[in-house]
């Protein structure tokens, strides 16, 4: 009962070295208590027992009951050659989505059969997952060693780890921090991603804390988690940077809390003051293009790619580096554009950047000219051979429930491959800039060099109007189409 109300409630515990370490144990425990009963079963020896008794009562040698036996013996030593072989396989690999596909269900009903309710998208999952296939090899090992005739003891029952991860009882004066999180997200309307992103942030404080309460949470706690976080490496063993704690694990706490308190879920915000000091870093570059680097880049989209290529990302690597050049969109907002968002309006030929279609940061449609050197080289032409639907990734890969898109990562992935491409393909491998954002810097440049008034670039790219003034009235399709008109060609031999 217990647990059903926690999973109701969605009070998970947050898994920790010592419940991963304990699970494991558990798991190899019981692997050989299994392996004990299935081996001497009263069941079982009374059957091998009768089956004796009626070959000796026909004169015989106790030989059927032995070569039965041997079968049994070499059935099971088939069966656990091949899941060592397999767990061994997925760890000498280091197949983690192997590991994650074959042991995800197993870890989560173990947890919860011992008493700890533990997310799916708990960040230590895949800790977990990894050491239960140890334990698998472990007890397989073990089981052939039986097979073989060797005493190989049953463990005892491990304890229970007495720190940190106790499952988090709902309380009438708790206020439980993950389904808090998950009814901010819910009342802000945050997207799918950033759920996805921002739950990983909370666990880690969870998993830090020890505990799931939000009351119980002090400005200390959340001080010596901004410190471990700076201080502590990675998986790759490199540290996260001040920014990365800051803007992300940080904020994500900190707008939490926030609505809890506004909610009068909490009577304050615990995180309200808690800053991260960023170190001034020399800059040694604007952050957009140059001149040349725009041309190599879109001088490159003009060349046929060669090897096996999907239709709609050879679309992609041709004409997203031109969208992005003349419009300063995000790459993620042309990555997931349909063939019914390109259309006329007021006589003008324009791209539909809207939520239906996916992700939209500012979470508003909003309507954007081509320019006339992207219809000059034929875009429209490219639209009348294809079918309703997306243009840069394959329809089938979209995932939606009911009407709404929820992070579909096949858009997300173009605009990956598209930065793998400039920086390796392309050449520009200076890490201060960046592969498909520098766009944008550049695009508010030029279009500054131009004479574009700000408000007009604003509305273009989707920039929120800087102040209140600005928030009033609306820049027309046609006054955008005005401007593009100004706007420099780049001119690509």
């Amino acid at each position: 009962m217990a647990l059903a109300e926690r999973k109701h409630a969605g009070s998970f515990v947050a898994l920790d070295g010592p419940t991963i370490l304990h699970l494991a144990a558990a798991f190899h425990a019981e692997a050989l208590e299994e392996d004990d009963q299935a081996r001497w079963d009263a069941e079982e020896r009374e059957q091998f027992k009768a089956i004796a008794v009626r070959v000796d009562e026909a004169g015989g040698v106790n030989s059927w009951a032995g070569s039965e036996r041997s079968r049994w013996a070499a059935k099971a030593r088939e069966t656990q050659a091949a899941a060592l072989a397999s767990c061994k396989a997925l760890k000498a690999s280091g197949d983690l989505e192997g590991v994650l596909e074959e042991w995800t269900e197993e870890s989560l009903l173990l947890a919860e059969a011992r008493g700890f309710l533990v997310s799916p998208s708990d960040p230590l999952l895949p800790e977990l997952c990894r050491a239960l296939n140890d334990a698998a090899i472990l007890a397989s090992q073990d089981r052939l060693k039986r097979l073989e005739g060797e005493d190989v003891p049953t463990p005892a029952e491990p304890e229970p780890p007495t720190t940190p991860a106790k499952a988090a009882r709902k309380k009438g004066g708790e206020v439980l921090l993950m389904p808090t999180f998950e009814a901010y997200a819910t009342a802000q309307g945050i997207s799918e991603g950033v759920r996805r992103e921002w739950r990983k942030y909370i666990q880690s404080l969870i998993g830090f804390v020890g505990h799931d309460d939000a009351r119980r949470l002090t400005r200390d706690d959340v001080v010596a988690w901004r410190d471990h976080l700076q201080t502590t490496p990675m998986r790759n063993g490199a540290l996260r940077k001040p920014v990365t704690v800051r803007d992300k694990y940080i904020t994500a706490l900190r707008c939490t809390l926030a609505w809890a308190t506004e909610e009068k879920r909490l009577d304050e915000n615990v995180a309200s003051d808690v800053k991260v000091r960023i170190p001034k870093v020399a800059k040694v570059r604007d952050k957009d293009f140059t001149m040349d680097e725009a041309k190599a880049i879109l001088k490159a989209s003009l060349v046929a790619p060669t090897g096996r290529l999907s239709a709609p990302y050879v679309r992609a690597r041709r004409w997203i580096p031109w969208l992005c050049a003349y419009s300063g969109a995000r790459v993620n907002e042309l990555s997931q554009l349909r063939k019914e968002d390109i259309f006329q309006s007021e006589g003008v030929w324009v791209m539909r950047i809207t939520p239906e279609a996916g992700s939209v940061k500012t979470r508003e449609a909003r309507l954007v000219p081509l320019h006339p050197h992207v219809i000059e080289q034929g875009f429209l032409g490219v639209l009348k051979g294809l079918n309703k639907g997306p243009i840069f990734y394959e329809p089938l890969n979209l995932r939606a429930i009911g009407d709404e898109i929820k992070g579909n990562r096949h858009v997300k992935k173009v605009g990956e491959r598209l930065a793998e491409w400039v920086r390796k393909d392309v050449g520009i491998t200076d890490p201060d800039i960046k592969p498909n954002h520098a766009w944008r810097h550049l695009f508010k440049t030029l279009s500054a060099d131009a004479g574009i008034e700000e408000r007009v670039a604003d509305a273009i790219q989707g920039h929120a109007p800087g102040t209140t003034g600005r928030k009033y009235g609306k820049i027309s399709v046609q006054a955008k189409a005005a401007a593009l008109e100004r706007f420099p060609r780049f001119k690509v031999d």
